[in-house]
């Protein structure tokens, strides 16, 4: 819904619970289910050699892979790791003024009711920056982040820096 699904944004946001599969409505879930294999398969199809657009599939996984590999891939599961990944493209989002810190927390809050972990564990941010160097998305030495510039709407941007990058994980700062 982030990137590329402003109405599947707000059906989720309308709807009861998410919380777990076994209390979502089955017509939602199944408009759920439809519309992300949709989303994905125009996202591919305009982009079959993943020359840009089809990088915005990876909202998130820039973060979330950092965060995987610093817990060593046992305490945080993948899943929860592209949320807390999401919540922290959203905060760069916001201090870059791309989005607004209203738009960032109506992610906060879906994410939240999907039952996802929206705060990162303790994480040392410099080792954060360093694992960050080492994501596929990384080009010519920059790190290429998704970043949210309206419910349905993401940008590749490489502006991200190491020090906005801490900012945003750190707790002081980004209110985790």
């Amino acid at each position: 819904g982030v990137i590329w699904d402003a109405e599947l944004f707000q059906q989720l946001e309308d709807s009861d619970n998410l919380a777990s599969f076994s209390q979502i409505d089955g017509e939602l879930l199944q408009t759920i289910i439809t519309k992300s294999c949709q989303a994905k398969a125009d996202v591919v199809s305009k982009d079959e050699k993943e020359a840009g657009l089809r990088a915005i599939l990876n909202y998130g996984h820039t973060i979330a892979h950092g965060i995987e590999s610093l817990t060593g891939y046992t305490s945080v599961n993948h899943g929860e790791a592209v949320a807390m990944g999401m919540v922290a493209a959203g905060a760069i989002a916001v201090k870059l003024g791309m989005w607004t810190a209203g738009e960032n927390q109506r992610q906060t809050d879906l994410i939240e009711k999907a039952a996802l972990e929206t705060r990162m564990p303790p994480l040392n941010a410099d080792e954060m920056v360093n694992a960050l160097t080492a994501d596929k998305k990384v080009k010519d030495g920059q790190v290429r982040f998704i970043l949210p510039t309206a419910i349905g709407q993401v940008t590749i941007s490489d502006r991200v820096t190491p020090t906005l990058v801490r900012e945003v994980l750190s707790p002081t700062e980004s209110g985790q």
